[in-house]
């Protein structure tokens, strides 16, 4: 039993209310932001279930990883074809976001010195070679790369020798991990600044996105699937595991574990058998994640931190997070399908016309 689409997208989800829950309350200086009801040693519980959330961006570039080989193994000749359309939606997507959230917003509030800015920024923003407007979006120039990439990448793993791709992946994920947090080489130059950023992003990447590869390529779940899912307990077993990793990453708090802890929570949650009910509940958000994603910062950091902070106790604000991102989506996705079915219609006249 092969992870499926929705499965996927449902895990997907999952990694976009994670990166919520870090951004929101990954913090010990939590006095006057919100009131946590649990608090051990003077650090409030809910901060470690935020540290537990940093595994997101690793589960992203998995469940990326995987789906993108899915897709090339079930049409090599129209992988590039397909990614290039990908990457068009998610533009557009993007554009909107922009438009809605830096231009009309940023002028509404009083902070169009800042959101847009000056041109110069708005066009690297325009074209995600900066993200400077939010910072959850740095990872949109990194998944653009891996996407670009990833045909080379599936036919590595096709190839050559698994383990040895896994040990290189390592290697490079732990040399850009070190620059990133330990290093920091600064250029005086800022095309060579912006190339090293890039650079580290992409490889701290690089390891999960591969072994989301690897695990379609070679249907390593179902292998473990197969050989667990008639245990007893199995449900049981599977959660301890989760419970098991937040303890662990509780005492080690260095982000370096989280791509580790990332991959084996999408094993284990995809283990567990999940009642229809919250299926459909965390199927439903994922439709939504990606605008979650790109436009949760400007809730709760830039525009309206008052407003987002306003219920007081961590799960009323994390609830009323995911409500405003929704509010927002359906308005995004009003646009978005507005402007698909406008693509659609030139690309099919220019078919006409061709034939």
């Amino acid at each position: 039993m092969e992870l499926t689409k929705k499965q996927i997208s449902i895990t997907k989800g999952i990694a976009i209310l994670f990166m919520l829950i870090l951004h929101l309350f990954c913090t010990k200086d939590y006095k006057g932001t919100f009131t946590p009801l649990i608090i051990i040693n003077s650090i409030p519980l809910v901060y470690y279930f935020g540290l537990f959330g940093e595994c997101c961006v690793a589960m992203y570039s998995f469940c990326s990883g995987y789906g993108l080989m899915c897709t090339y193994k079930n049409n090599p000749a129209e992988y590039n074809k397909k990614n290039k359309f990908r990457l068009v939606k998610l533009y557009i997507n993007f554009w909107i976001i922009l438009f809605i959230f830096v231009v009309i917003l940023g002028y509404l509030t009083g902070k169009s010195d800042i959101f847009p800015g000056n041109l110069k920024t708005f066009i690297l923003n325009f074209t995600a070679l900066s993200t400077s407007y939010n910072g959850a979006w740095w990872y949109l120039t990194t998944y653009i790369f891996l996407v670009l990439i990833s045909k080379p990448i599936h036919k590595l793993v096709q190839k050559y020798n698994n383990i040895l791709l896994i040990i290189i992946s390592i290697t490079i994920y732990f040399i850009c991990y070190v620059e990133q947090v330990k290093l920091q080489i600064n250029f005086s130059n800022p095309i060579l600044n912006w190339i090293t950023t890039q650079a580290t992003a992409l490889g701290t990447n690089i390891f999960p996105f591969i072994m989301g590869s690897i695990f379609a390529d070679k249907k390593i779940f179902s292998s473990i699937y197969n050989k667990v899912h008639s245990l007893r307990f199995k449900n049981i077993i599977c959660l301890l595991g989760i419970l098991s990793m937040l303890l662990f990453h509780s005492f080690v708090e260095t982000a370096f574990v989280a791509v580790f802890i990332g991959i084996i929570f999408i094993i284990l949650f995809n283990l567990i058998d999940i009642p229809s009910s919250i299926n459909k509940i965390l199927y439903y958000l994922s439709k939504h994640s990606t605008n979650m994603w790109l436009i949760h910062m400007f809730f709760y950091m830039i525009y309206f931190k008052t407003l987002v902070f306003m219920p007081k106790y961590p799960v009323l604000i994390f609830i009323w997070l995911v409500v405003l991102c929704l509010i927002a989506s359906y308005v995004i996705n009003i646009f978005y399908s507005f402007c698909m079915k406008g693509i659609n219609y030139v690309i099919k006249s220019n078919a006409k016309f061709l034939n």
